[in-house]
């Protein structure tokens, strides 16, 4: 148990407990919450017509060349931009994904963080 005393305070001889556990999960909490902003900030930056490889796209969703492929050739949500022989995607796409606008035939987001392999995902 943490006994916590902030100075100049309104109320200097209130003392609080609160026990490691819930102190614990208060800065995992507080961590989760900084990453998802952080994250979201960075998204903002990138501009809507920047192109992205597979690999990129991949790392990003924490999806594979098969699920790639299904969403642009079976389900129609996710189509890459041909440049040359060069396939990209944009990041508009991308982020409509991420951000639930897309959806499959039942009205559920086709991504989500629970969903996919991404090692990252219990950041948000």
């Amino acid at each position: 148990m943490w006994l916590f005393w902030v100075p100049g305070t309104e109320y200097p001889d209130i003392v609080i407990q609160v026990k490691a556990a819930d102190l614990f999960e208060a800065a995992h909490v507080l961590a989760k919450d900084l990453a998802t902003l952080n994250e979201q900030k960075q998204r903002e930056k990138i501009l809507p017509d920047t192109l992205l490889t597979k690999k990129e796209v991949m790392e990003l969703l924490g999806v594979g060349e098969t699920t790639l492929w299904r969403w642009d050739t079976k389900y129609n949500y996710l189509h890459p931009v041909m440049i040359g022989s060069e396939r990209r995607w944009l990041w508009r796409d991308i982020s409509a994904i991420i951000e639930g606008n897309i959806t499959d035939h039942y009205g559920k987001p086709v991504w989500s963080v629970e969903k996919s392999n991404n090692p990252y995902k219990d950041r948000r």
